[in-house]
Protein backbone atom coordinates (compact mmCIF):
# COMPACT_ATOMS: atom_id res chain seq x y z
CA UNK A 1 0.00 0.00 0.00
CA UNK A 2 2.85 2.35 0.84
CA UNK A 3 4.62 1.61 -2.47
CA UNK A 4 1.37 2.19 -4.39
CA UNK A 5 0.89 5.54 -2.68
CA UNK A 6 4.52 6.49 -3.37
CA UNK A 7 4.01 5.64 -7.07
CA UNK A 8 0.83 7.73 -7.11
CA UNK A 9 2.69 10.66 -5.53
CA UNK A 10 5.55 10.47 -8.02
CA UNK A 11 3.75 9.54 -11.26
CA UNK A 12 0.17 10.60 -10.60
CA UNK A 13 -3.00 8.54 -10.79
CA UNK A 14 -3.54 8.78 -14.54
CA UNK A 15 -3.19 5.47 -16.42
CA UNK A 16 -0.18 5.42 -18.73
CA UNK A 17 -0.24 3.88 -22.19
CA UNK A 18 2.34 1.25 -23.06
CA UNK A 19 2.65 0.76 -26.79
CA UNK A 20 3.60 -2.63 -28.10
CA UNK A 21 5.98 -3.16 -31.01
CA UNK A 22 4.43 -3.14 -34.47
CA UNK A 23 5.02 -6.85 -35.04
CA UNK A 24 2.61 -7.63 -32.18
CA UNK A 25 -0.30 -5.86 -33.88
CA UNK A 26 -3.11 -8.03 -35.17
CA UNK A 27 -4.29 -11.51 -34.33
CA UNK A 28 -3.91 -15.11 -35.40
CA UNK A 29 -7.26 -15.99 -36.98
CA UNK A 30 -8.26 -19.62 -36.52
CA UNK A 31 -11.90 -19.19 -37.55
CA UNK A 32 -14.62 -16.55 -37.64
CA UNK A 33 -15.14 -17.07 -33.91
CA UNK A 34 -11.63 -17.82 -32.62
CA UNK A 35 -8.91 -15.20 -32.87
CA UNK A 36 -5.85 -14.96 -30.63
CA UNK A 37 -4.01 -11.65 -30.49
CA UNK A 38 -0.28 -11.73 -31.16
CA UNK A 39 0.33 -9.94 -27.86
CA UNK A 40 -1.25 -12.81 -25.92
CA UNK A 41 0.74 -15.36 -27.92
CA UNK A 42 3.96 -13.44 -27.18
CA UNK A 43 3.10 -13.29 -23.47
CA UNK A 44 2.41 -17.04 -23.45
CA UNK A 45 5.77 -17.74 -25.13
CA UNK A 46 7.50 -15.38 -22.66
CA UNK A 47 5.86 -17.23 -19.76
CA UNK A 48 7.05 -20.57 -21.15
CA UNK A 49 10.59 -19.21 -21.52
CA UNK A 50 10.67 -18.04 -17.92
CA UNK A 51 9.13 -21.30 -16.71
CA UNK A 52 11.96 -23.12 -18.47
CA UNK A 53 14.50 -20.70 -16.98
CA UNK A 54 13.19 -21.22 -13.44
CA UNK A 55 13.20 -25.00 -13.85
CA UNK A 56 16.73 -24.84 -15.26
CA UNK A 57 17.93 -22.66 -12.37
CA UNK A 58 16.29 -24.81 -9.70
CA UNK A 59 17.45 -28.15 -11.10
CA UNK A 60 20.81 -27.45 -12.76
CA UNK A 61 22.60 -24.72 -10.81
CA UNK A 62 24.22 -24.41 -7.41
CA UNK A 63 21.80 -21.59 -6.60
CA UNK A 64 18.88 -23.93 -7.29
CA UNK A 65 20.37 -26.60 -5.05
CA UNK A 66 20.86 -24.05 -2.27
CA UNK A 67 17.32 -22.68 -2.74
CA UNK A 68 15.87 -26.16 -2.44
CA UNK A 69 18.01 -26.87 0.63
CA UNK A 70 16.99 -23.64 2.38
CA UNK A 71 13.33 -24.19 1.47
CA UNK A 72 13.29 -27.71 2.89
CA UNK A 73 15.38 -27.20 6.03
CA UNK A 74 17.03 -23.82 6.67
CA UNK A 75 18.80 -24.99 9.84
CA UNK A 76 20.41 -27.98 8.15
CA UNK A 77 21.36 -25.85 5.12
CA UNK A 78 23.03 -23.33 7.43
CA UNK A 79 24.99 -26.13 9.11
CA UNK A 80 26.25 -27.16 5.66
CA UNK A 81 27.68 -23.69 5.01
CA UNK A 82 24.77 -22.13 3.10
CA UNK A 83 23.69 -18.65 4.19
CA UNK A 84 19.87 -18.85 4.33
CA UNK A 85 19.49 -15.05 4.48
CA UNK A 86 21.54 -14.61 1.30
CA UNK A 87 19.57 -17.35 -0.49
CA UNK A 88 16.25 -15.85 0.64
CA UNK A 89 17.41 -12.44 -0.61
CA UNK A 90 18.51 -13.86 -3.98
CA UNK A 91 15.26 -15.82 -4.36
CA UNK A 92 13.23 -12.72 -3.55
CA UNK A 93 15.26 -10.72 -6.08
CA UNK A 94 14.76 -13.36 -8.79
CA UNK A 95 11.03 -13.52 -8.10
CA UNK A 96 10.75 -9.73 -8.09
CA UNK A 97 12.58 -9.52 -11.41
CA UNK A 98 10.27 -12.05 -13.01
CA UNK A 99 7.26 -10.23 -11.54
CA UNK A 100 8.56 -6.98 -13.09
CA UNK A 101 8.85 -8.62 -16.49
CA UNK A 102 5.34 -10.02 -16.07
CA UNK A 103 4.12 -6.51 -15.24
CA UNK A 104 5.61 -5.18 -18.47
CA UNK A 105 4.01 -8.04 -20.41
CA UNK A 106 0.60 -7.41 -18.83
CA UNK A 107 1.01 -3.69 -19.51
CA UNK A 108 0.99 -4.45 -23.23
CA UNK A 109 -2.74 -5.18 -23.16
CA UNK A 110 -3.95 -3.70 -19.86
CA UNK A 111 -3.83 -0.24 -18.37
CA UNK A 112 -0.64 0.65 -16.51
CA UNK A 113 -1.37 2.14 -13.09
CA UNK A 114 0.08 1.84 -9.62
CA UNK A 115 -2.68 -0.66 -8.79
CA UNK A 116 -2.47 -2.89 -11.86
CA UNK A 117 -1.36 -5.91 -9.84
CA UNK A 118 -4.48 -5.84 -7.67
CA UNK A 119 -6.48 -7.50 -10.45
CA UNK A 120 -4.18 -10.55 -10.38
CA UNK A 121 -3.16 -10.94 -6.73
CA UNK A 122 -6.09 -13.15 -5.66
CA UNK A 123 -5.67 -15.46 -8.66
CA UNK A 124 -1.93 -15.66 -8.06
CA UNK A 125 -2.45 -16.61 -4.43
CA UNK A 126 -5.08 -19.22 -5.37
CA UNK A 127 -2.71 -20.67 -7.98
CA UNK A 128 0.10 -21.21 -5.50
CA UNK A 129 -2.16 -22.61 -2.78
CA UNK A 130 -3.99 -25.00 -5.14
CA UNK A 131 -0.79 -26.11 -6.86
CA UNK A 132 1.14 -26.81 -3.69
CA UNK A 133 3.52 -24.37 -2.05
CA UNK A 134 7.17 -24.71 -3.06
CA UNK A 135 6.68 -26.63 -6.30
CA UNK A 136 6.98 -25.19 -9.82
CA UNK A 137 5.05 -28.06 -11.42
CA UNK A 138 2.29 -27.68 -8.84
CA UNK A 139 2.05 -23.97 -9.58
CA UNK A 140 1.77 -24.74 -13.30
CA UNK A 141 -0.92 -27.36 -12.62
CA UNK A 142 -2.81 -24.98 -10.33
CA UNK A 143 -2.64 -22.15 -12.86
CA UNK A 144 -3.89 -24.42 -15.64
CA UNK A 145 -6.73 -25.77 -13.54
CA UNK A 146 -7.85 -22.35 -12.33
CA UNK A 147 -7.58 -20.80 -15.80
CA UNK A 148 -9.52 -23.54 -17.57
CA UNK A 149 -12.21 -23.71 -14.89
CA UNK A 150 -12.68 -19.94 -14.78
CA UNK A 151 -12.92 -19.65 -18.56
CA UNK A 152 -15.30 -22.64 -18.60
CA UNK A 153 -17.54 -20.95 -16.05
CA UNK A 154 -17.37 -17.69 -18.03
CA UNK A 155 -18.33 -19.61 -21.19
CA UNK A 156 -21.47 -20.89 -19.45
CA UNK A 157 -22.36 -17.39 -18.20
CA UNK A 158 -20.51 -14.87 -20.40
CA UNK A 159 -22.39 -11.83 -19.13
CA UNK A 160 -21.11 -12.14 -15.56
CA UNK A 161 -17.37 -12.56 -15.07
CA UNK A 162 -17.68 -11.59 -11.40
CA UNK A 163 -19.84 -14.66 -10.84
CA UNK A 164 -17.14 -16.80 -12.44
CA UNK A 165 -14.55 -15.41 -10.03
CA UNK A 166 -16.89 -15.98 -7.10
CA UNK A 167 -17.52 -19.58 -8.13
CA UNK A 168 -13.76 -20.06 -8.50
CA UNK A 169 -13.13 -18.83 -4.95
CA UNK A 170 -15.81 -21.21 -3.66
CA UNK A 171 -14.27 -24.07 -5.66
CA UNK A 172 -10.82 -23.26 -4.24
CA UNK A 173 -12.21 -23.27 -0.69
CA UNK A 174 -13.78 -26.70 -1.27
CA UNK A 175 -10.63 -27.97 -2.99
CA UNK A 176 -8.44 -26.92 -0.06
CA UNK A 177 -10.84 -28.66 2.36
CA UNK A 178 -10.22 -32.00 0.63
CA UNK A 179 -6.60 -31.49 -0.44
CA UNK A 180 -4.97 -28.95 1.91
CA UNK A 181 -1.41 -29.52 0.63
CA UNK A 182 -2.36 -28.76 -2.98
CA UNK A 183 -2.22 -30.74 -6.21
CA UNK A 184 1.49 -31.54 -5.92
CA UNK A 185 2.29 -31.91 -2.21
CA UNK A 186 5.88 -31.97 -0.99
CA UNK A 187 7.28 -35.39 -0.16
CA UNK A 188 9.97 -36.42 2.25
CA UNK A 189 11.11 -34.65 5.39
CA UNK A 190 9.85 -31.24 4.25
CA UNK A 191 6.27 -32.55 4.11
CA UNK A 192 6.27 -33.39 7.84
CA UNK A 193 6.78 -29.75 8.91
Amino acid sequence: IALQQLAKNIFGTQARPLTSPGWLDGAWVLSDVIQISYIRIAIFVLALLFLGLIILILNRTRLGLEVRAVTQNPGMAASMGIDPDRINMMTFGLGSGIAGIAGVAIGLYAKVTSEMGADYIVQSFMTVVVGGVGNVWGTLAGASMIGFLQKGIEFLNPSNTLAAQTYMVLFIILFIQFRPKGIVAQKGRAAAD
